[in-house]
């Protein structure tokens, strides 16, 4: 299902683009990035892109990725920040530029990127995710040329047992689709706390996503989906 070498790198785009983020919320609270480059885009991807190639060489070398990729990478990117963060309604009085008043996607991201919430899934996203997962796990089966009924599938992704490796693959799924510049919202959030959260709730310390995780979890999935299968 998973190629080692996509999923690889996948992973490390998602990596970087977190660490991108953490580095431009703090370039633009000390108001050093320049945002001319985006304005004259309508579409976050394309405006991600343009500022990336402008500030490629003062980006911090574990957020920058290669200039062959940075096209996928920007996608990943752009559905990264729509899955994950809500603005704060009053972010206070920062400005980034009394010269420029630009509310483009990428300008207005960046002037409250200092003050960005975590987005707060709701049922509505708890169903998608679920989808995703009954998804994931269809897509499993069929790449190992597996037959199983739909009612099994959708007991493995209710198993409690399983939740992490049901959450893992279907979040590496996705990883994939955002390259492409696919975003579901933030039934991303709630398949990434299904494996990077614990079952009371709070994050695991010190947890790094990794290819050899992804592949572990869709073995596991795998041999269960194998006792599942119909003749």
């Amino acid at each position: 299902m998973f190629n080692r070498e996509e999923i690889s790198r996948a992973v490390d785009m998602q990596e970087r683009s977190y660490l991108l983020l953490q580095w431009m919320a703090e370039a633009v609270t000390k108001g050093f990035i320049d945002f001319r480059t985006a304005h004259e885009y309508s579409s976050l991807p394309e405006a991600a892109t343009e500022w990336i190639l402008e500030h490629y060489l003062n980006i911090p070398e574990n957020a920058r990725v290669r200039k062959s990729d940075i096209s996928e990478f920007s996608a990943l990117f752009s559905t990264y920040l729509e899955n994950s963060f809500d603005l704060i309604e009053d972010p206070g009085k920062q400005l980034y530029s009394p010269d420029n008043h630009c509310f483009c996607p990428l300008c207005s991201w960046l002037v409250d990127a200092p003050s960005l919430n975590t987005k707060k899934p709701t049922s509505s996203d708890k169903r998608k995710a679920r989808k995703l997962k009954i998804a994931a796990l269809h897509q499993l089966a069929i790449s190992h040329e597996i037959n199983v009924d739909d009612a099994e599938i959708e007991k493995l992704v209710d198993d409690p047992e399983l939740r992490e490796p049901v959450s893992l693959v279907a979040y590496a799924c996705d990883l994939l689709q955002r390259l492409k510049g696919v975003a579901v919202g933030p039934a991303v959030l709630v398949l990434w706390r299904g494996f990077a959260w614990t079952k009371e709730g709070s994050p695991k310390q010190k947890l790094k996503l990794s290819a050899d995780m992804i592949l572990e979890g869709e073995l596991r999935l795998k041999e269960f989906v194998l006792k599942c299968a119909t003749n």
